[in-house]
C-alpha cells in the first residue's frame, strides 16, 4: 500500500512539474528581475527622480491640475510619492482602469513634467504586468493563478517524494555528481528543491494570495476609475494629518474617489520599514475633520498579516543582499521545471530506447 502512494504522489508530482513547467520559468525570471525593479527604475530613469531644489515648491493643487491637463480623459489622479528630500520629484499615477495606469513625474518647484509612462511601456511595469496576467488581464491573471496551485501541489508532493533525503540534503550528504549523466539532474533537482523548500512555499502562497487580489481588482466594476474635482487645500490636510499620529511621515495622498469621499494620505510611523513605507493613513474630510486614522503600530494581527504579503513576495524590505538572495532563489522554480522536465524526458525517452536496443 506504501508503495502505491509513492507512485501516486510521485505521478502527480510529475504531471504538475510538467504542465506548470513552462509557467514556473517564465515566472521564475521576472520575480528574479522584480526584485530589483526600484533599483532598474531609477537607474533608467535618473533624471525622472531627482530635481535641483529651488526656493519653494509649488502647491500640490496645482501640481495635480498641471498634471490633469497633460493627460486625455478624465482619470483618477493620486499622488503616490511626495518628495522626501529637496531634490526628489512628486510622482502621481492617473488611473484609467485596473491595466491601464500612467505615471507622471513632476518637478515640485515648476511643474514641468520630467517623465511620463504607462504600466506597461516602461521595463519593470511590462515585467510586473507579464509576471501576474501574461499580458492578457483576467485571463492571464487566472493562468498565473493555476500555476500557483500547480507548483504548491509540486512542493507537497515533492516534500513526501524526498523526505528521506532532506536532512541528507540539509547535512551535505547529497553530492551534486555534474559528471555523472545518470544523477546529475536527478541530484540537482534534490538539492535545489530541498534548500529552497521554504522559500519557495513562502512564494507560492504569498503570490497566489497577492494573484487573488489582482483577479479581484479586474472582477470589481465597482470601482471608479474618472476622477473627482477636489477643491480643498492640501497643504493645510498635510499638517492637520501629521500632528494626529506621533512620528507621522507623509508618502502619497489619494484624493476622494466620489463626491462625499474622505481624502486619504498615506505614510509611516512607528511601525517596522518592513511593513512599508504606506501602512499608516489618515482619512480626512472635505471641510477638514479627521474622519480616520490608520496608526500601523497598534494595527492588528489580521492587518499585520496582509501588509507583509507583498514585502514577503518581492523582497524589497532588506538591503542589497536580501535582494541578492531573494533573486537567486527566485530562480529555483525555473531551474526545478527545467530539471524535472530532463527528469522525465530521461526516464520517458532515453532510458526506454536504451532498454530496447
Amino acid at each position: 500500500m506504501k508503495i502505491q502512494w509513492s507512485k501516486q504522489f510521485f505521478r502527480i508530482h510529475r504531471i504538475t512539474g510538467l504542465i506548470a513547467g513552462l509557467m514556473l520559468l517564465l515566472l521564475s525570471i521576472t520575480g528574479s528581475m522584480l526584485v530589483f525593479s526600484d533599483e532598474i527604475d531609477h537607474a533608467l530613469y535618473a533624471n525622472a527622480y531627482h530635481v535641483t531644489p529651488e526656493a519653494s515648491p509649488k502647491p500640490l493643487r496645482e501640481l495635480m491640475q498641471q498634471a490633469q491637463q497633460a493627460l486625455p480623459g478624465n482619470p483618477y489622479v493620486a499622488f503616490v510619492r511626495l518628495p522626501q528630500a529637496s531634490d526628489e520629484s512628486t510622482v502621481l499615477r492617473a488611473e484609467y482602469a485596473a491595466d491601464h495606469k500612467v505615471y507622471i513625474f513632476l518637478n515640485p518647484y515648476t511643474g514641468k513634467i520630467l517623465q511620463q509612462y504607462s504600466n506597461t511601456d516602461h521595463l519593470t511595469g511590462y515585467v510586473l504586468y507579464l509576471h501576474f496576467s501574461l499580458l492578457s488581464g483576467k485571463t492571464g491573471a487566472t493562468i498565473v493563478l493555476i500555476a500557483a496551485i500547480g507548483l504548491f501541489l509540486s512542493i507537497l508532493t515533492g516534500i513526501f517524494i524526498y523526505r528521506n533525503a532532506i536532512g541528507k540534503v540539509l547535512t551535505f550528504r547529497v553530492k551534486l555528481e555534474w559528471h555523472n549523466r545518470t544523477r546529475r539532474w536527478r541530484n540537482l533537482h534534490r538539492i535545489l528543491g530541498v534548500w529552497a523548500l521554504l522559500f519557495n512555499l513562502l512564494i507560492v502562497i504569498t503570490g497566489f494570495m497577492m494573484e487573488l487580489k489582482v483577479l479581484d481588482a479586474r472582477r470589481n466594476t465597482k470601482i471608479s476609475y474618472a476622477g473627482t474635482p477636489f477643491s480643498g487645500d492640501y497643504e493645510a490636510l498635510l499638517v492637520k494629518a501629521k500632528a494626529s499620529i506621533p512620528g507621522f511621515e507623509i508618502m502619497g495622498v489619494r484624493p476622494p474617489r466620489k463626491a462625499g469621499d474622505p481624502i486619504r494620505i498615506m505614510g509611516h510611523a512607528q511601525e517596522s520599514a518592513f511593513f512599508g513605507e504606506y501602512a499608516s493613513s489618515v482619512f480626512i474630510d472635505a471641510s477638514g475633520n479627521i474622519k480616520k486614522t490608520v496608526n500601523f503600530s497598534k494595527a492588528s494581527f489580521g492587518d499585520r498579516f496582509n501588509a507583509c504579503i507583498a514585502p514577503l513576495h518581492f523582497g524589497n524590505y532588506g538591503g542589497i543582499l536580501l535582494k541578492i538572495c531573494y533573486s537567486l532563489l527566485a530562480l529555483t522554480p525555473g531551474v526545478l521545471s527545467v530539471s524535472g522536465f530532463l527528469i522525465w524526458y530521461r526516464r520517458k525517452f532515453i532510458i526506454k530506447v536504451h532498454n530496447r536496443i
